[in-house]
């Protein structure tokens, strides 16, 4: 009961974050990679498919397609677990922007697949987001010391 509490109340405060900053966020994302790479690939792939759900409720786009991409990244975050150090910020910088270009990659995909829209393939300010990773991180962390006395790395 207490993960499902914890999971609602970080994907509200997410929902209410990508409001906020619906142009240059993409902390759903790096939520979404975090849980991936510390809670496994079942937690990271649900988690990414609700996130990414919520996410394409909120965007112009075509609905469906951020679940997909969210799903993917959390499934792939999770599996890439075991062979890396999730502590290192390095790593951390260069999973998160590894798991943009994924999802921008997927998502124009998808959108060429699915409309007659020929997408424009940017990161732009989500650069500044890839940078700050390990903050995030550390943030992320700490809300999740709040709730569990302990971060068990599922493997």
């Amino acid at each position: 009961m207490k993960k499902i509490l914890f999971y609602l109340t970080s994907i509200i405060i997410i929902i209410f974050l990508e409001i906020l900053f619906s142009r240059i966020s993409v902390l759903g994302l790096i939520f979404v990679i975090f849980i991936g790479l510390y809670r496994g690939s079942a937690s990271g792939c649900s988690i990414g498919f609700i996130i990414g759900l919520v996410d394409g409720i909120f965007s112009a786009s075509t609905f469906g397609i951020f679940s997909f991409s969210y799903a993917v990244i959390g499934y792939v975050a999770g599996r890439i677990s075991k062979r890396i150090d999730e502590e290192n910020p390095l790593a951390q910088i260069i999973i998160v922007f590894l798991g943009i270009l994924l999802n921008k990659v997927v998502s124009m995909i998808l959108e060429m697949i699915f409309t007659a829209n020929k997408g424009l393939f940017y990161i732009g300010w989500t650069t500044i987001f890839i940078v700050l990773t390990p903050l995030f991180f550390v943030i992320f962390k700490k809300w999740w010391f709040k709730w569990f006395k302990r971060l068990n790395v599922e493997r």
